[in-house]
């Protein structure tokens, strides 16, 4: 095995714990911002806890190769953007909803603007997968608007905002060669700095009520495996496979999410919306066999 295909195994692996994971923040989400939590505590217990732990690191590897001027902007864009919009998506839209559009969507704005700004080329494959999850993700979110009273079209909205903060740290990690183990110590660091003093000072809270389980288990959760562990596996894995390819195999997450609030959390899912899953899943297979090492 060469050392090519050896890095693109790591980064399929690395790429399918993504989905996993990604696939388990959707559901423990909602679970806390319809429970006890603002959307604004998650955030917090999110960039607080993942910035305490990697504080040791950040100090070992510093800005490296990077501006501290890029630093802070992948942070804003990783950290408190992300998440912000998409804890308070929750308050609004289901889990499948979440995520058909945070994860299915993120190769829509990805692919063009790799393509344009980095030259990634996209095979016939991986450009019909992409139009196939394109029309996945509008059954999704069609089916929002058949309850537009409910207002969940509010917590599509701000999920798409934070699908556009996303791709657009995907593509400045990858232009700017940030090695993962380093990117993700100054976004923690750097986000849990700006974020803390906001939150404390002016941003609404519920944490001083809520249960210490649901505290505790968000804080594990948020703060260690969502935002550091993926980070890392996200990170890497954009290293070894590109921006694109990335994206497209985390378009995975739609369907096992819908798949996983259904039996957790009792989240039915119209005929619109289990099409929609369906063209999301086939589109990303179709996109990830068609780029291969060799073509990249």
């Amino acid at each position: 095995m060469n050392k090519q295909t050896r890095e693109y195994i790591t980064g399929i692996i690395c790429a399918l714990l993504v989905v996993l994971l990604w696939s388990s923040f959707h559901i423990v989400s909602r679970v806390g911002v319809q429970t006890s939590l603002t959307p604004y505590d998650l955030v917090a217990l999110r960039l607080g806890v993942g910035g305490v732990i990697m504080l040791p690191v950040m100090l070992h590897y510093r800005l490296g190769s990077l501006k501290l001027s890029q630093a802070i902007i992948l942070a804003m864009l990783a950290g408190p953007g992300f998440s912000i919009f998409a804890f308070t998506g929750y308050q609004f839209a289901p889990a499948a909803h979440g995520a058909a559009i945070l994860a299915g969507a993120i190769p829509l704005f990805t692919a063009p603007m790799a393509w344009y700004f980095l030259g990634e080329r996209l095979s016939l494959f991986q450009i019909s997968g992409l139009s196939v999850i394109l029309i996945g993700i509008i059954l999704l979110a069609g089916a929002s608007f058949t309850g537009f009273n409910n207002m969940i079209w509010r917590g599509d909205l701000l999920f798409i905002i934070g699908v556009a903060d996303w791709a657009v740290f995907t593509l400045l990690a990858r232009t700017w060669r940030v090695e993962p183990v380093r990117g993700t110590a100054l976004v923690a660091v750097i986000s849990m700095t700006a974020y803390l003093p906001i939150y404390i000072l002016f941003l609404p809270s519920s944490i001083d009520t809520a249960p210490p389980i649901q505290i505790y288990g968000q804080a594990i959760y948020q703060g260690f495996f969502s935002m550091i562990i993926t980070l890392l596996l996200f990170t890497r894995a954009v290293e070894a496979l590109g921006a694109t390819l990335t994206t497209t195999i985390t378009a995975a997450v739609p369907a096992t999410a819908a798949l996983a609030a259904l039996i957790l959390l009792g989240e039915q899912l119209t005929e619109l919306s289990i099409t929609g899953v369906v063209l999301v899943s086939i589109g990303m297979i179709a996109a990830v066999l068609g780029s291969r090492p060799e073509k990249r």
